[in-house]
């Protein structure tokens, strides 16, 4: 008999699959399927049964089981002919049931020797031998009497290995069920793990998880719900299998309306056995215009977080084995996990589609930069832009005014594609006035309006803007809340800073000029505020008097190779670590 499952090996020698040496396939001993108890019953029964001497042995010769304490067996069976003798009475026959997990498969029947009463074919024979040989009847009697005595099976031997058949009978009934059920519940996973690795689409993946569920459980409807993202106290059905459109029109549910929802997610199988009764079901009239009866509700669970419910309805009463809770546990998580999946590939597809974007983005600003460095006589001109990123905000521009060259650089505020395009609107408008006027301070005024008009109150730009005359060598210049530049006349900086405020927030902000006679050998550096606010791994700024120092190390070369020395000065102070903002440099040096 065997209504629960059987106990573990016994922990003692032999009791564990021993392997035999790293690498080498595990070696079977018999307390490996047969715990040492069970074992040495059946040697002790079927050595009282058969009055043969009997032990049991592994496949090297060693003796498992313990020789049988036959007196003590003959004392425990006379014990039992006691107790049996009222079976005796009512005819001699024992049953010994077959029962697995409660279940009766079957059973086995000890029969009396003889039902018939008629003489065993046995004891016939011997009433004819000692006929034959002249035996007196008494004499015959009491020979027979001691033959029973002696011969005789054992009554009680026989009925305890009776019932320990009828248990191992059990015990390979369970585990053929058990083998059974794993083989059930291995193809139902393997097939909604097929049906669900088919899908990218995260509600591909949820119609048809809530299809294969119901199909392999054999119930009559299922739900899904996912959590909001955003709220994560809301479960918003996702998936339905065989559900109307008014059950469905319930919509969202909040976690504090439903404790069956709170505790599913909380990692509990909730099961309702009659969702018409049951108070914790939020809507028995519905349950009961769909034709539901019976739920069950586990929770979907990814990495420890959850993610939302699994709804499993019957449309009768019904309860749902131990075997099928574990199954329904397992296929909840493999849902979960090709939820996420789904999710992720969304995510990355939709993350290719934005790279692929910006780096259109990038390639159009790019574009905007100056293809190749100005000729004007006697000025010699490099200019250099490092992103941060892919897109930015910096910006440096050489506008043609008729032989003479408008210089710009500029820095939006922010990063990414909402600067680049704030820039090109910035670069765009400039350019617009620069060629119809000549007065710097209304040029930038200008741009200042058109950027307070289309732009929110906090986007906003620094300006430098100035116009190189190669005739006279006159710089006129204006400074829009920008760096100041830096003008490098025998060894002496002189910042070029008049202008006013940045552009993009005050439109009635007025704006200042300021003219410089450039001298040869005078070298004019611009710049963003990347190159200023370097950092090494101390957290220390690169800084305005390092820049100084950079460019007065340089001051004797070209253009581009005091460019170089200046980035380069920058690099070996902040390492390898990555700028945090987007660096730009112009240097103008008169020849």
């Amino acid at each position: 008999m065997l209504d629960s499952p059987p106990p573990e090996p016994d922990s003692g020698a032999g009791s564990a699959l021993a392997v035999e040496a790293a690498g080498s396939a595990p070696k079977l001993s018999l307390t490996d399927f047969l715990d040492l108890a069970t074992l040495q019953e059946m040697q002790d029964s079927f050595n009282a049964l058969t009055r043969l001497a009997t032990t049991i042995r592994d496949a090297d010769g060693r003796q498992i089981t313990a020789p049988t304490d036959t007196a003590h067996r003959a004392q425990s069976d006379r014990w039992l002919e006691h107790l049996i003798t009222g079976e005796e009475a009512a005819g001699g026959r024992f049953t010994a049931p077959i029962l697995v997990e409660g279940k009766q498969l079957g059973f086995i029947t000890l029969e009396p020797s003889s039902p018939d009463g008629q003489a065993h074919p046995d004891q016939a024979c011997f009433l004819e031998t000692a006929k034959r040989l002249g035996l007196p009847p008494d004499h015959t009697q009491e020979l027979l009497e001691a033959a029973r005595a002696c011969f005789a099976p054992n009554r009680a031997a026989s009925i305890q290995f009776l019932y320990l058949l009828a248990n191992a009978i059990a015990r390979l009934c369970y585990e053929e069920y058990n083998a059974r059920q794993r083989v059930e519940e291995l193809s139902a996973l393997y097939k909604i793990s097929t049906l669900l690795s088919a899908h990218r689409n995260v509600q591909q993946v949820l119609d048809a998880a809530a299809r294969s569920v119901a199909e392999v459980m054999r119930v009559k409807a299922v739900s899904i719900r996912l959590l909001d993202e955003d709220a994560g106290n809301e479960l918003i059905p996702r998936a339905t299998f065989n559900l109307s459109q008014e059950f469905l029109n319930k919509g969202a549910i909040r976690l504090e309306q439903s404790e069956v929802f709170r505790e599913a997610l909380a990692g509990k199988v909730i099961y309702v056995e009659d969702m018409h009764t049951d108070p914790r079901v939020l809507f028995p009239d519905n349950a009961q215009r769909e034709g539901l009866v019976s739920m069950l509700c586990v929770g979907m669970v990814y990495q420890g977080r959850p993610i939302g419910t699994l709804q499993l309805f019957t449309g009768e009463l019904r309860r749902f084995m131990r075997s099928e809770i574990n199954l329904i546990r397992a296929m909840s998580h493999l849902l979960a996990t090709a939820i996420e999946n789904a999710r992720l590939d969304q995510a990355r597809l939709e993350n290719q589609r934005i790279i692929r974007q910006i780096r259109l983005a990038a390639d159009v600003q790019r574009r905007m930069l100056p293809g190749a460095m100005p000729h004007l006589p006697p000025f010699d001109i490099a200019a250099r832009y490092v992103p941060s990123l892919e897109l930015g905000g910096d910006f440096y521009d050489f506008i043609d005014l008729d032989g003479h060259l408008g210089i710009a650089v500029g820095d939006v505020v922010g990063k990414g594609m909402a600067a680049s395009l704030l820039m090109a609107s910035v670069r765009a408008s400039l350019r617009a006035f620069a060629q119809d006027v000549y007065d710097l301070d209304e040029i930038i005024a200008r741009v200042n309006a058109a950027l307070c008009r289309d732009t929110l109150d906090n986007e906003f730009a620094t300006l430098w803007y100035g116009v190189l005359d190669p005739r006279s060598r006159r710089l006129t210049y204006c400074n829009a809340g920008h760096e100041p530049a830096m003008l490098l006349r025998h060894g002496q900086i002189h910042p070029l800073g008049v202008g006013g405020m940045i552009v993009g927030v005050d439109p009635h902000q007025t704006y200042q000029k300021a003219l410089w006679d450039l001298q040869s050998g005078d070298v004019v550096l611009l710049y963003t505020d990347g190159l200023v606010d370097a950092f090494n791994p101390d957290r220390q700024r690169f800084g305005r008097p390092r820049i100084e120092q950079a460019l007065r190390e340089a001051a004797d070369r070209s253009a581009a190779d005091i460019l170089n020395h200046i980035l380069w000065s920058m690099r070996k102070f902040a390492g390898i670590h990555r700028s945090i903002d987007d660096t730009t440099l112009v240097v103008v040096k008169a020849g």
